[in-house]
């Protein structure tokens, strides 16, 4: 089945970082299926022993020799923090929008990541035979500029240059939307080191990591910003409308997320990752010196 979707559906590496979660999986399973109930959520997925995970991006692979970088979106860090739940390793698969539905019929993934945004449709949620799982997080485009920016609303910002990374479709709809010159970036850092470095206006990336970067002391200089502007954006999981007991579990667990305020630490390593990142690849001092 996967071969016949290669030309649409892009996938990574398995998550290395589970490979501990995947032996401890190995260790336990058979206590698992003694003590476990019946109607047991992704069965597919303990069959085939890894989680596969459908999501709306993966970064290109950095060039040979290149040092990796921490992508936009937290679907990666979702994703692996699910499969350590079920004590399995994670697979992610790039999927189209319009296939959605297609690859949870006919078990291609587990399950998908994609972002419901207020007022707009999206293919796939809608679909009779999927169910959509709220994860909890939601988030709007947010602006990185100079402290001593002019810049103070959003009519001025036609004509500037506004950098973000390709995965942050929101950010660039927003930035198109007031008449911008958008530039894209293959990872956040890069459209960051741009910022820093005077070759963008304005840098674009989620509120809610924005204020996790923002309380580095290098950034106060770039804690400038504008105010939210356009829909927000709610992260959800869809999995098969018929596979009831993936979306109890499901729903359960992101409860326990975000009782454990798994979303703060989420957002939390991703900034101190991103701001290790720029700390790494900027090549030369910051626009205007300091």
């Amino acid at each position: 089945m996967i071969p016949r979707l290669r030309f649409f559906v892009r996938r990574s590496r398995p998550v290395a970082a589970l490979a501990a979660a995947g032996l401890a999986w190995l260790l336990c399973a058979s206590a698992m299926a003694a003590a476990e109930p019946a109607g047991l959520p992704f069965a597919q997925a303990r069959q085939r022993g890894v989680l596969v995970v459908g999501v709306p991006y993966l970064a290109p692979p950095a060039v040979a020799g290149a040092k990796i970088r921490t992508p936009e979106r937290l679907d990666g860090v979702m994703a692996t923090k699910l499969g350590e739940h079920l004590g399995l390793p994670v697979e992610l698969v790039q999927v189209e929008p319009t296939l959605r539905a297609s690859v949870l019929a006919d078990g291609t993934v587990d399950l998908l990541l994609a972002d419901r945004v207020a007022g707009q449709s999206a293919p796939g949620l809608d679909a009779a035979d999927v169910a959509v799982v709220p994860a909890g997080y939601r988030a709007r485009p947010k602006a990185v500029i100079r402290s001593d920016t002019a810049l103070r609303n959003w009519r001025q910002v036609k004509g500037r240059s506004v950098c973000m990374s390709t995965a942050a479709v929101q950010a660039q709809a927003l930035a198109a939307h007031w008449g911008a010159i958008v530039r894209t970036y293959r990872v956040p850092s890069d459209a960051l080191v741009a910022v820093r470095e005077g070759a963008c206006d304005i840098g674009l990336v989620d509120d809610t990591t924005w204020a996790a970067l923002m309380q580095f002391p290098e950034w106060k200089k770039f804690s400038a910003t504008l105010p939210l502007d356009g829909p927000e954006a709610e992260r959800v999981w869809l999995v098969r409308a018929d596979d009831t007991a993936a979306g109890r579990w499901l729903a359960a667990a992101m409860r326990e997320w975000q009782g454990q305020g798994a979303w703060r630490a989420m957002t939390g390593k991703w900034a101190r990752d991103v701001a290790f990142d720029v700390y790494l690849d900027q090549e030369v001092p910051d626009c205007h010196g300091g």
